[in-house]
Parts: C-alpha cells; sequence; structure tokens
C-alpha cells in the first residue's frame, strides 16, 4: 500500500552544515564549496535514479548549476547561524514506475516550489539494496530567499512559517493520489498527509528505525527502536481484534437471554424510534464539533512579541521620523537663510542660528540613540533563552486550549463514524424488517430484553430476519423489494436497497 511521507528540515550553518554538500551528497556528485573552500566528492554514492534543477522564470540561468546555485546561496547568508537552505525529505510510490515517479516529483514541484519562486534541487533515490525494496525517496534541497534575473535577495517569511509545511503536506497528498489514480485506476491506493487520529484510525503509529537501527534488525540483531515498533504492533493487533472479541461475548450473553414472538409492525417502528434518536444525536455531535472549533482568540507568537517590544519599536520609528524632520527642516533654513540679506549682514544672527540648529539636532540624534537602545535590550532579551521561555509560558494556555479543541473534535468525529454505521446498519434491517412484513410475515422472535446494547439489537433482529427470508425465493424477495420501494417513496422515506 501507498506510504506517505513529507519531511522538511533546515539546513543550518549553526551546525557546520553545508548547502554544497548537502547538494553534492544528494546529487552523488562533486562540488567545491567556495565559503569552506572545500571539495566535497560523493561521486561514488549509488542508488540516485534522477536528479534535477527547477527555478522560477527570471532565475538567472547559471543557476542551473549546482555548484553555482548553491555557492551563490551561501554567500547571499552572512550571518554564522544562517539558514541557506531547506530540505524536503518525501517518500514516492512504489506502485508506480520511474518514469511515472520522475514526472510525479516535476508536477509536485513545479506546482507546490517552483510557482512560489523558490528554486528546487531534487536526487530521487532507489531503496537501499539491503533494505525495505519499497522505499523510494526523494530529497529536495530549497532556496531560502527570492530570486531575480540579478541573483539571490531578501528571505520570505512567509517561506519559514509553519503554515508552508501544512500547505505542502496537503498539496503533497493530492499530487500522488492523483498520480496513482492517473496509471492505476479509480481503485488505486491513496494517502492520506493527516494523522493516524486525524484519519479516525485507532491504531498507533510506529517510529521511523534510522539507517543504524535498520542495519541492527536486517542482521538479526534487536534494537530499541525495533523493540518499541513491536511492542507497538502488538497493542495495534490487541485494538483490531478486541472489537470482534465484545461483539462475540454481547452474543454469547445475549443467547441466553429469554426470547419471545412479537408482531413484527412493533419491532419495525421501535427500529424507526431508534434510528431517529440516533440520526438527531449524530446531529447534536456535528454541531459540537461545529461549536469546538470556533476556538477563542488566543494569543499568538507575533501578538506576545509585540507586547514585548512593540512600543519600544514604535518609539523607536517615531524617534528616526524625527530625526529625519529636523534634518530636513534645519536644511531648508539654511538654503532660506543663504537667500536673504539681513541675516547675511548680521554675523551674530548666523551664529545663533546655527547653536540652535545643532542643539535642535542633537536633541533628534539623542531621542534616536535611546529609542534604538531601548529596542535592542527588548530584542536581545526576545532573543535569550528567558525571553523565549517567557513567550513560551504565555503561548501554553492558548495552545492547550487548542489541543483540547481537536481532541473533543476527533472524538466527536469517532463518534459520528461509528454512529454513521449504526445507522446504516438499522436501516438495512429495516428494510429486510419491511420485506418480510409484505412477504405476509407477521411475528418475529427476539429477546424480551436488549440488555447489551444497539449494536447487539440489530445483530439479532437481522440475524432472526434473515432466517425468515430464506424461506423464500429470491424472486419473491425482489418483488416485495419493489413493493417496498413503492410504498416508501410515496411516503417520503428513505430504504436501503
Amino acid at each position: 500500500m501507498a506510504q506517505y511521507r513529507l519531511e522538511v528540515k533546515a539546513i543550518k550553518r549553526a551546525e557546520g552544515r553545508s548547502s554544497v554538500a548537502a547538494a553534492a551528497y544528494r546529487a552523488a556528485t562533486v562540488l567545491r564549496d567556495e565559503r569552506l573552500e572545500m571539495v566535497f566528492d560523493y561521486s561514488r554514492k549509488q542508488g540516485v535514479a534522477f536528479v534535477g534543477i527547477m527555478a522560477p522564470d527570471g532565475a538567472p540561468a547559471a543557476y542551473g548549476d549546482r555548484e553555482q546555485l548553491w555557492n551563490a546561496a551561501e554567500a547571499a547568508d552572512k550571518r554564522a547561524d544562517s539558514r541557506p537552505a531547506r530540505e524536503i525529505l518525501i517518500s514516492l510510490p512504489h506502485e508506480l514506475t520511474d518514469d511515472q515517479r520522475h514526472a510525479l516529483v516535476r508536477a509536485f514541484l513545479a506546482e507546490s516550489v517552483v510557482a512560489r519562486g523558490m528554486i528546487a534541487d531534487y536526487a530521487m533515490h532507489d531503496p537501499d539494496a539491503h533494505g525495505d525494496a519499497r522505499n523510494h525517496h526523494a530529497h529536495i534541497l530549497v532556496t531560502t530567499r527570492a530570486v531575480s534575473p540579478e541573483g539571490f535577495g531578501f528571505k520570505v517569511a512567509a517561506w519559514k512559517s509553519p503554515a508552508l509545511v501544512q500547505a505542502w503536506r496537503q498539496e503533497w497528498e493530492l499530487a500522488q493520489n492523483q498520480h496513482l489514480r492517473q496509471h492505476l485506476g479509480p481503485n488505486a491506493p491513496q494517502v492520506s498527509s493527516k494523522s493516524l487520529a486525524g484519519q479516525g484510525r485507532d491504531r498507533e503509529a510506529t517510529i521511523h528505525l534510522g539507517p543504524a537501527a535498520s542495519g541492527m534488525e536486517r542482521r538479526g540483531e534487536a534494537s530499541d527502536r525495533g523493540d518499541i515498533n513491536r511492542r507497538i504492533s502488538r497493542r495495534n493487533d490487541h485494538r483490531r481484534e478486541a472489537p470482534a472479541q465484545v461483539r462475540a461475548l454481547e452474543d454469547q450473553v445475549a443467547a441466553s437471554q429469554a426470547r419471545a414472538a412479537f408482531p413484527i409492525g412493533a419491532v419495525i417502528r421501535e427500529f424507526e424510534a431508534i434510528q431517529k434518536s440516533m440520526v438527531d444525536q449524530r446531529a447534536a455531535w456535528v454541531w459540537e464539533i461545529e461549536k469546538a472549533s470556533i476556538l477563542p482568540s488566543g494569543l499568538t507568537g507575533r501578538t506576545v512579541v509585540d507586547r514585548v517590544i512593540g512600543d519600544a519599536a514604535r518609539a523607536r520609528a517615531a524617534a528616526a521620523r524625527q530625526l529625519d524632520r529636523t534634518q530636513e527642516r534645519i536644511e531648508r533654513g539654511r538654503q532660506r537663510r543663504s537667500t536673504l540679506l539681513r541675516w547675511i549682514r548680521n554675523p551674530a544672527r548666523m551664529i545663533w542660528a546655527a547653536h540652535a540648529e545643532l542643539n535642535a539636532l542633537e536633541r533628534s540624534r539623542r531621542a534616536a540613540r535611546l529609542a534604538e537602545a531601548q529596542w535592542r535590550v527588548r530584542r536581545d532579551w526576545l532573543e535569550s533563552s528567558a525571553g523565549r521561555a517567557y513567550i513560551a509560558d504565555q503561548l501554553e494556555p492558548a495552545r492547550q486550549a487548542r489541543e483540547a479543541s481537536l481532541r473533543t473534535q476527533r472524538t466527536l468525529e469517532r463518534k459520528i463514524r461509528r454512529a454513521d454505521k449504526r445507522i446504516e446498519a438499522m436501516s438495512q434491517t429495516r428494510t429486510k424488517l419491511l420485506i418480510a412484513q409484505t412477504l405476509g410475515e407477521v411475528k418475529l422472535v427476539t429477546p424480551v430484553q436488549m440488555t447489551q446494547g444497539v449494536g447487539q439489537a440489530v445483530r439479532e433482529v437481522d440475524r432472526r430476519t434473515n432466517a425468515v427470508l430464506s424461506r423464500y425465493s429470491p424472486v419473491a424477495q425482489q418483488r416485495a423489494l419493489d413493493r417496498v420501494m413503492v410504498l416508501a417513496r410515496g411516503r417520503g422515506q428513505g430504504i436501503d436497497r
């Protein structure tokens, strides 16, 4: 079955990494890093299926060369803690051919990366010879600065946001599913960017083994990560088997209860009442989901930062504007005085005016320096560990509220899915009861009390109804169903065939 994976990581200079070295390793080639004055040679690396560079219109033609591209990206970043590139790691569907996977990657990059203005350098890798034969994947290095015909420009803030990663995950899901259906047909396997909990699947996700643990497992040696995955697999097996075991126990308990023959019309009416109550309950859960999805306006990181540094930043900007206005006013005054005879003939007045201008200019400069210092103090504090801890503390209540809301929504969605299954089962059993009634059946033997819940009650009545219908030929059952459908249309009721 197709697997979904999209991870985004930064190439951090503070960790001693280089985008040139990363590109050389992923493309299995030789590149020289001009900043480090080092040559990275990975030409003997095996398993690289396709490589390529995709750039937006207007990017320099020289950036089609891998070495020039990433050296230019490194040169554009001056800081010691800069991030000249990001890496997108994606798993590719093993159900497709090499050429189909290549087309899928290029389509995704064209619409989701290059269309946003980034340059993408991709390398598609084959599965490791000793690993999982389905592990086709691609490494994509993307630039972090806007690009023009003159080269790299400013950093684009939107490219660093979590919202972009979420958009990439959804777009990669859509691209994979589209290409899978295109090549394998409408019944092709599909992937989802949602977590197992988000998909409503009662299953625990395993963890990524990594190269070291994978090697140990291949050699028959138990690894810590492998042990974790084995425990998770056992828990998932228990989750999968538990519902069937519960149903079997319910049926076993119900088998010992007293039974009696009840009018089949009464059983139908009881099913209709139960089904209506379940539909009403489902509608209430849908409303609760809508209510839970409306979160109270909580704090954001930007709001907390503005509380700490906003006034200082605005004062800094105001002081800078005041300094500019003062300089412009003084310059205009000097130009006017130079043309007025009464100022030229009065040196004392000229000296007085010059002193006044210098004092005004110094006051504005002093105010600007003070505002700059106050802003820098707050900015440096925000970037310190204490500042980051303060922001985290302020955001914690909002984060907890969001998590609680998401948990509530997931719980209600699971309840709705279970209710949908029960409503569908009740509707199908009710249709069978109507067919039996149309065929002339008057009574149906059911337990006197349904103490094991709605699910068990539906199974019990469904088994009894199937036993009654088995006495009639398929032709007779079809005729009865047709009469039931005609009556249902007349009454405006929904009947499941």
